[in-house]
């Protein structure tokens, strides 16, 4: 009796991952005496002589973009990965930024951990393109701000907390793309924005109306499959990241050696994702595409045949339906609702 309450569980992330994706987390990491961690969810209740200078105009910065918590961490230099590894929960599904550590050891943690499925995500400035669609790589020099009465020069670095806070604090229903930056009064501009677009970059555009943010891309380039481009933006990432981890989430918690793997649970199973699927549909999903799960006939067909069955003479009924002992076998067709960016708008004058 228990799958009706999990089609209410995937029902329950569709309807909330809109609000569960707005205002999220990041996760800060600067160098610091012991381990000292915080999470805030506004700046007012940091306390600078606890946190240290540094730290604390870090705070500043992230905090402008609205994020709903920043979870702050000192970390012993010397002890990177320690400190990743700890704070690594933490991160999922929201980001992870640390101004003032090599950005290598960032990004091949984040790399590592995507690879396993994790969804992490990383703001870093670096010359090396990290060539990776949970990595974002910010390389505006130059930027001047005013925060109080004076403007100050700020490390492209240090600014990696902006954007992290901005990314955090955006729906998945909105892009980055020419997000204001009201506080910042100068930046040393692109010689060749689309040539730095192209190559991964992230960078500060001059607007009609004022500083932004230039089109919000991944660090990714090299495209290994047709279809692969759609993750060059920020926006199309974080709604993969999220459906991978409800998914994920509520199959580890709901059916893992609780539910019979027989053809009707798979179909059941089935009905659940779709269901939660629509409910993404005119958000992270495209309405004008039928976004549906299904049993993965060839992958049912392949593991058939390595355990040395004859499937020649079964009907495509009869893979679809053949026992598959722990082994859950789906896949999905869906197509990702990107936002607004170029306008193609042609006048004729009679």
């Amino acid at each position: 009796m228990g799958l009706p309450q999990i089609l209410i569980k995937f029902k329950t992330a569709g309807s909330t991952a809109i609000r569960r994706s707005a205002r999220g987390q990041v996760v800060l990491l600067v160098p610091g005496g012991g381990q000292y961690t915080a999470t805030f969810s506004r700046m007012e209740q940091v306390d600078r002589n606890a946190v240290g200078n540094a730290a604390y105009e870090l705070l500043r910065l992230c905090f402008l973009g609205n994020p709903a918590k920043v979870h702050l961490a000192h970390y012993v230099v010397g002890a990177e990965d320690t400190a990743l590894a700890a704070n690594a929960k933490l991160a999922e599904g929201g980001w992870m930024c640390a101004p003032f550590m090599a950005a290598d050891t960032l990004v091949s943690f984040v790399k590592e951990k995507r690879a396993e499925g994790r969804p992490l995500r990383a703001v870093v400035c670096t010359e090396k393109a990290p060539d990776n669609a949970g990595i974002v790589n910010f390389i505006t020099k130059g930027i001047t701000m005013r925060l109080d009465s004076e403007s100050q020069l700020v490390s492209t670095n240090e600014y990696c907390a902006r954007i992290a806070g901005i990314l955090a604090g955006l729906s998945l229903r909105e892009s980055a793309t020419y997000y204001g930056l009201s506080e910042v009064t100068g930046f040393v501009a692109s010689d060749d924005p689309a040539g730095d677009i192209e190559k991964g970059c992230l960078i500060l555009d001059q607007g009609s109306d004022g500083v932004r943010l230039g089109r919000a891309v991944t660090s990714l380039v090299t495209l290994e499959q047709a279809g692969d481009s759609v993750f060059r933006k920020i926006k199309i990432t974080e709604g993969v990241d999220l459906i991978r981890a409800d998914i994920r989430s509520v199959f580890e918690s709901e059916y893992v050696g609780k539910v019979l793997n027989d053809y009707d649970s798979k179909l059941l199973l089935v009905t659940a994702i779709n269901s939660y699927f629509a409910s993404l549909a005119g958000s992270v999903l495209d309405t004008g595409r039928r976004n549906q799960a299904s049993v993965d006939f060839d992958a049912q067909k392949a593991w058939l045949e390595a355990q040395g069955v004859d499937t020649e003479s079964m009907s495509d009924t009869a893979i679809l339906s053949a026992n598959t002992g722990s082994q859950v076998f789906l896949r999905a067709d869906v197509r990702f609702a990107d936002a607004m960016e170029d306008l193609t708008f042609e006048i004729t004058m009679q």
